[in-house]
C-alpha cells in the first residue's frame, strides 16, 4: 500500500509532480522497504518462528511487526539526517504515519488481531485526503475506489475467515486516521 500511496500521491498531488527526482527516490525507499522485510519475514518462516507466511496466530505478530517498525523508523531517521535528497515535510509525515499506525496495531495487536491489510488501505486513504485538504482540492472519484476496494477487501478477509469484523474496521480506522492526522498536522516533517 506504501508504493501504491506514493504513486497516487505522484498523480494527484501538483507540487510531487514538480519534483520527479524526490517521487523516483521516494519509490527507491518504498520498494526496500517492502522487500527487506518481506525477505525477513520468509527467513523467519524458514527457520520455523512463523508458522506461516499470513502470521495467522496473533501470539507470532509482534516480531514481523517489530521487524517492520524497525525498518521504516530506520528509514526515517535517514530520510531526516540524510543531506541526499530534500523531502518536502509532507512526504515526512506520510512516513511517519505509517510508523506511528504499525506501531499502534502492534499495541493492539496483544488484545486481538488487527487486521494490517485494512491498516494499509485506511492509511493509503486518510494520507491522500489529507494531501487533498492540504492543497484544497478534492478527488471524490478517487476516494470513493479506494473506499470501495477497502471494502471489498474487508469482506474478503471476514469471508476467508482471517478477521473479526471488529479487526478488520479498526485496522481500517486506525490506518485512515493516524495517517490522515499527521499528514495534515505536518507532525513527521
Amino acid at each position: 500500500m506504501p508504493l501504491l500511496t506514493l504513486i497516487l500521491l505522484f498523480v494527484f498531488d501538483p507540487y510531487l509532480r514538480t519534483m520527479p527526482g524526490v517521487f523516483v527516490y521516494l519509490m527507491l525507499v518504498v520498494v526496500v522497504n517492502t522487500v527487506a522485510p518481506a525477505i525477513s519475514l520468509f527467513v523467519l518462516y524458514r527457520k520455523g518462528v512463523l508458522s506461516d507466511l499470513e502470521i495467522a496466530n496473533r501470539s507470532e505478530r509482534a516480531l514481523p511487526f517489530l521487524i517492520v517498525l524497525a525498518y521504516f523508523i530506520l528509514t526515517y531517521v535517514l530520510l531526516v539526517t540524510g543531506d541526499t535528497m530534500y523531502i518536502p515535510s509532507v512526504y515526512l509525515s506520510t512516513w511517519m504515519g505509517l510508523i506511528l499506525s504499525i506501531a499502534l496495531a502492534l499495541l493492539i495487536t496483544k488484545r486481538f488481531k488487527i487486521s494490517m491489510h485494512m491498516l494499509g488501505q485506511g492509511g493509503a486513504l486518510g494520507t491522500l485526503m489529507a494531501v487533498q485538504n492540504i492543497h484544497f482540492e478534492s478527488h471524490f472519484e478517487l476516494n470513493a475506489i479506494l473506499f470501495i476496494l477497502a471494502g471489498a477487501l474487508g469482506w474478503a478477509r471476514i469471508r476467508l475467515g482471517v478477521h473479526r469484523h471488529i479487526e478488520v474496521y479498526t485496522g481500517y480506522l486506525l490506518g485512515f486516521g493516524v495517517c490522515f492526522l499527521t499528514v495534515l498536522m505536518g507532525w513527521g516533517g
